[in-house]
Parts: structure tokens; sequence; C-alpha cells
């Protein structure tokens, strides 16, 4: 039990501490050294409260996450497991000078050793959680508890209690200079006013704590040291994250799932969310690709050159690839054009180029084909995986083109099918069966199937009409469906013959209602019996 202090502490000196502690101010933590217990009070800590832990006479503890789920303060809380023997501090502390980490080691209530981190400003939890675990692993004491010891504080199945209030750790310095939770620095142990300035020198900012980020990982390549140290721009998160798995499963496929959420919550200022961060970082595990140097925010961070150099850079073979992929043109400005089939346009080199089927698209030997003859340029062949990645992030930026129906192949059928439709009397009322003669000389004719006036044509001098009018863009089953939309129909029918009876034909027929519309029509096509 420490000693207490007779004389009461400076209002400076209780002002500075509670700027250090800053921590939620629904709850606090107080501890009763007479009776050996500690208590959680509903209130926040006060001057009143830390002049009588610094006087020895009761002492008092902080939450240190804040409502906003951030904090300014941090502790790796280094428990010696109700040991008779003390954790030895003198290892941690020349540990963390010697690695020049923004540490201050102190002694525990309990023998143990509490190592804390100060902020300049407000930081998310979540993100100084896992710097702390990874710097509580460095100290030879991974696994240890971390304050604060949530990353998010979520509210009570019973709503009307609010939100959790958060678990809170024992401060030092109770007792002030006749504490036994001192601090120590360069092997010597601090007094409070001592501890005070250190801890308010030791401060980190944003951009520290990045550049100890990067500093933990010396052979990555300089993209990804540069990310870890400066953070990324919020457009580029998703393709930064992939970059920064590929890196992770070189240097140890074993944690890439831990450290890769690590970063996402580290390097970005705002992360991103559970489910697309899980998404991005299973694409880059299952990927057999490696970094993607072409794309930013990597693009803008490369170095090759000393990346060639890294135990975890890019080898030879990348570096060729990327050459082959710097080797391209330059696509932009994808356009959708929704005719029937689809066509897709886009600027290839600054030039529009158009009329690109969708089997073209996704093809990589059919748009180095296009290439050639639209630009008379011959570029080189790629994986159509690469080629894949290149048109990805064109296709979530694509603009739609609505285009008139008579620009449509169904548009164009349907006036040929009027346009041949028209070459009979449509006055005749049908009702004469000698009129489907004409049939046979592959003219239409109009006839009355059951009760109903409809233009009868054979198939093929419909196929052989769209030949001469270079309409033939459909065939076969494709063509019988996409007349069947527009209202035509199928049957057999008698055709006097002139030598040799009544031939039975397989005919198409078009009731007269849907030869005589403006308008497209999706009308249902009519069924008739078979007059045999």
């Amino acid at each position: 039990m420490p000693k207490k202090q007779t004389t009461a502490p400076s209002d400076a000196l209780v002002k500075r501490f509670l700027a250090l502690f800053d921590g939620n101010k629904r709850s606090s933590g107080r501890y009763d050294p007479g009776r050996d217990r500690a208590y959680t009070e509903d209130v926040p800590l006060t001057a009143a409260v830390v002049v009588e832990h610094l006087q020895g006479t009761r002492g008092c503890g902080v939450v240190p996450i804040q409502d906003d789920d951030t904090c300014v303060w941090a502790a790796i809380d280094i428990d010696n497991h109700d040991s008779d023997e003390d954790i030895p501090i003198g290892p941690i502390d020349e540990h963390i000078r010697a690695n020049k980490l923004p540490l201050i080691p102190c002694r525990s209530k309990s023998g143990g050793v509490h190592v804390y981190l100060f902020l300049e400003k407000p930081q998310p939890a979540q993100r100084i959680m896992q710097m702390m675990n990874r710097w509580a692993a460095q100290l030879g004491h991974g696994g240890s508890e971390v304050f604060p010891k949530q990353a998010r504080l979520v509210y009570s199945k019973d709503q009307t209690k609010g939100k959790m209030k958060g678990n809170w750790i024992n401060l030092p310095y109770m007792g002030a200079d006749e504490t036994n939770r001192y601090a120590v620095r360069d092997g010597k142990r601090l007094t409070y006013a001592e501890f005070l300035a250190l801890a308010e020198k030791s401060r980190q900012s944003e951009s520290d704590l990045r550049s100890f980020s990067a500093s933990d990982h010396p052979d990555a390549p300089p993209c990804i040291q540069k990310m870890y140290a400066n953070g990324v721009a919020q457009g580029h998160r998703n393709e930064a994250l992939y970059n920064i798995v590929v890196y992770l499963k070189k240097a140890d496929p074993d944690t890439v799932d831990v450290r890769a959420a690590e970063a996402n919550g580290s390097i970005f200022s705002r992360p991103l969310g559970k489910a697309e961060a899980g998404r991005t970082i299973s694409s880059a595990q299952r990927s057999a690709m490696g970094y993607r140097c072409g794309e930013e925010p990597v693009r803008s961070l490369c170095d090759r050159e000393a990346c060639l150099k890294r135990k975890f850079g890019i080898t030879p073979v990348d570096a060729e690839r990327m050459d082959t992929v710097d080797a391209l043109p330059q696509f932009t400005e994808l356009s959708k054009y929704l005719t029937e089939p689809v066509r897709w346009e886009m600027k290839i080199d600054g030039r529009r180029i158009g009329n690109i089927g969708t089997p073209q698209l996704l093809d990589w030997r059919a748009m180095r084909e296009i290439i050639t003859d639209r630009l008379n340029k011959i570029v080189p062949m790629i994986k159509n995986n690469e080629w894949e990645r290149i048109l990805s992030p064109l296709m979530k930026e694509v603009r739609i083109v609505e285009t008139p129906d008579d620009a449509s192949v169904t548009g164009v059928m349907r006036d040929r099918l009027r346009e041949f439709a028209s070459k009979t009397d449509l006055m005749n009322k049908g009702e004469d069966k000698a009129d489907r003669k004409a049939l046979l000389r592959g003219l239409p004719v109009v006839q009355k199937l059951e009760g109903e006036r409809s233009v009868v044509f054979r198939a093929q001098d419909f196929v052989n009409y769209l030949k001469r009018t270079k309409s033939e863009e459909l065939k076969g089953v494709n063509l019988w469906f996409a007349v069947r939309d527009l209202g035509v129909g199928h049957t057999r029918i008698r055709v006097p013959g002139a030598a040799t009876g009544e031939n039975n034909i397989n005919v198409w027929f078009l009731p007269m209602k849907e030869v005589l519309l403006s308008g497209e029509q999706d009308a249902e096509a009519p069924t008739y019996k078979s007059e045999l």
C-alpha cells in the first residue's frame, strides 16, 4: 500500500493529471486501500477524486474509451497473475527505449506493469487497441489485457440503460511521490512531476502513429510503407487494402486476416465496413495475381528500383508483366447502349471506339483485334484476368445510354416484317383459299385463320427478304424468338397445287392488327390449330 501524502497536490498538477487521463464521462473507478476493494461509480473523474488518489486515501481508475469510440490514452496491463514475484519492469523499459516506442511503463498495484500511450488528439479506439496489442507482443507479453478493452461502446439490450460503460483501469501514482505505482525511464524511478512532464512530452500525433506502423514493415514495398506511414485517401481504400493483403500473404501468411483488419483500422481515417473489407481481403487472398502497381494509390507511390530489392517487393517477372500492362492503351469512358443486342463504346487512347459486342468486350483477344483494326496499333497479349482487372473499374462508372427502338435488332425486324407483309393486298378479306398459291411463289397472302385475318408467309421467303435488305442480324431459332415476340405464330395449312393437288406446308402468320399497328407491341403470339 502506498504511503499517504500529507500535503495536497497543487491545482495545476491535478489538472495536468486529469488532462492526461481524460476518459469516459459516464463512469469511473474507485479503489479503497483499507478494504482492498475496487468498485465503479456512475460519475466522471473529478479533481476532488484525483486529489484523494494523489494523497493515497482512495485510488481511482478511468475508462479510456469515450462515447464517440475514441480515446486519448491507452494501456497494456501486464499482469503477474497473483505471483509473489513482481514482473521485472527493467527489461520492458530497455526494450521500449531500444526500439524508440512511445510508451511509458509504470508499476501496477498488484506487482505487474501498466504500459501507457498518450495521444495529442482523440484516435479511434479500434486502431489504438490494434497497435497496443502489437506492441504487447513486441514486449514479450502478447495476450496481455489492453485498455481500451472495447473498440465500440454499444447499447445495452435494455435500450433505456443507454450505452455500456466500458472497463476502467487503475491509474498510477496513488500517493504521488510516496507511491508504489511509479514510472520508470532509463532504469530510474520517476517522481510524479517527472512522470507528468514525460507523459506530456510523449504524446503522439496521428502522423507519429502511422510512422510507427510503417517501421513495422521494413521488408515491404515502398508503396506499402508509405500507405502505413501517411494513410490513404478515402477513394482508394479498396485498392490499397488489396495490395496490403498481397504483401501480408508474402510476409506472414498465417496472420493475414488479423493484420489486414488492423491495417483497415489504422491506415484509413474512415475504415471500410466489416463486410466490404472482408470481401476485399478474401479477393486478394484468392487471387494468384501480385501487386496491382498500375492502379492508384500504388501507382503514385511506386519506387520500382527500391521495390525490386525488397524481400517482399515485386519480382523481375512482376516487373515484366507490369511493363506489358504499361504498354497497353489507355481505356476510359465506357458506355453501354441499350440496343438488342447490347453494344458498348469506350475511349481507347482518347479515341471513341463503338459497336463493341459484349462477347468482344469480355475477350482480350477480340479487343486486341478491334484495336488493331480501328487504331492501327499492335498491343501486347495479356491474360484475360488482367484485362478483367482493367475493365472492372470502368464497369463501375459505366454510362448507360437509351437508344431508339428502330435502332435495335427487334425494331429493325419489326419494320422488315411489316414491309414484307405489305407485299400482299392488305385489304383482301382472306376468304379465298386459292390465293394461297402465291405462297408457292414466295409471296405473303392474307388469309382468315379461325375467323381472324392474318398475313401468312413461308419462313424461308421472309429469310430471303431479310438477306435482300441486308437485315439478317438474327438467324435460325434466334429469328423465330424475335418474330414470335412481335406476334408471329406458326401453323400448317393446305395450299391448292397446280398439278399435285393440295400441298400441306408450314407457314408463319401475323394477325392483321399487328401489321397495321405503328408502335411496338409485346403481343402474345396467337395459337391456331392446324387445318390438317
